[in-house]
Parts: structure tokens; C-alpha cells; sequence
């Protein structure tokens, strides 16, 4: 099943690999990206959710889909923060920019998303972290984005 975006939604993953390269640069450099990022990829996550509720709204009540999709979302984001840590152990910042780019997705895709944020996580984190218990996510999340761009193209 191939990855369909609507040119809104391709757009805004267009919009998202921009700043997540410009914060996988921060984050390895500082081993932090600017607040900044967090707020914009907050708000980005806020208008899709109000999109999705408006067309929601206006077309066929498809609530089920809804309500998986973002429930899953939501989900998914909780076990990877560093409070809970159970997929993942992220800040809130690594949280957002998971979520913001899952937010344009299928709920397959979510699922193919977290796994290969996961798998990138586990090859790339010893080259990341060295020695050190901290380490740069941000190159995951951008590498994991690009990757599910362009195997939702090919398949």
C-alpha cells in the first residue's frame, strides 16, 4: 500500500524535514535543539489535529479512524517521553518532532514510522552516544522520516 499524502499534507512534511534538519544539526552540535523547534512542531501537531477534526466534521462521521489513529499516536508519543520510557527515553522535543511527522500519516504508517525510529535508534546509538549516557536523537528522527518517505513512495 503505497504512502499517499495530499499536497497539503506533502507540504508539510516538506515543512518538517526542514526544520528537523536544521534541529538534527543543533542537536548534534549542542546535543540539544532550540525550544523553538518544540513550540513550532507543537503547534504544527495542533493544526493537523484541528484539520483532521474539521474534516471530520464535514464529511462521512468516521470516528473509529479518528479516534485510532490519534489514540495510537498519543500513545506511541507517551511510551517514548523519558517519563514513561518504555519504547523510547526522549525529551519532550524528540517527542514532538516523532509526532509531528506521524501526525501526517495512516495508522499503518504510524506503526512502520515508530518501528524504524526504533531500529535507527539501535544501529545508530553507538555511534551517537559514545560513551556518553545522553545523545543526539534528532538525526534518528530525521533519518526515519526520510527512509518512510521514500519507502511509502516505492511500495
Amino acid at each position: 500500500m503505497p504512502l499517499e499524502l495530499l499536497p497539503w499534507q506533502q507540504l508539510g512534511l516538506a515543512f518538517l524535514l526542514g526544520s528537523f534538519t536544521v534541529a538534527t544539526l543543533s542537536d548534534m552540535k549542542y546535543l540539544s535543539a532550540q525550544r523553538e523547534f518544540l513550540e513550532v512542531w507543537l503547534a504544527f501537531l495542533a493544526v493537523f489535529f484541528l484539520i483532521d477534526l474539521v474534516s471530520l466534521m464535514r464529511g462521512p462521521p468516521v470516528w473509529p479512524g479518528f479516534v485510532l489513529r490519534w489514540g495510537l499516536l498519543a500513545g506511541l508519543c507517551l511510551v517514548s517521553w523519558r517519563g514513561v520510557g518504555w519504547l523510547f527515553r526522549l525529551a519532550p522535543g524528540d517527542v514532538a518532532a516523532l509526532a509531528a511527522a506521524a501526525c501526517l500519516l495512516p495508522v499503518v504508517y504510524i506503526l512502520i514510522y515508530f518501528a524504524l525510529a526504533r531500529l535507527f535508534a539501535t544501529l545508530l546509538r553507538p555511534l551517537l552516544a559514545g560513551d556518553r549516557r545522553v545523545w543526539p536523537f534528532m538525526p534518528v528522527v530525521t533519518l526515519a522520516t526520510l527512509v518512510l518517505a521514500v519507502l511509502g513512495r516505492l511500495l
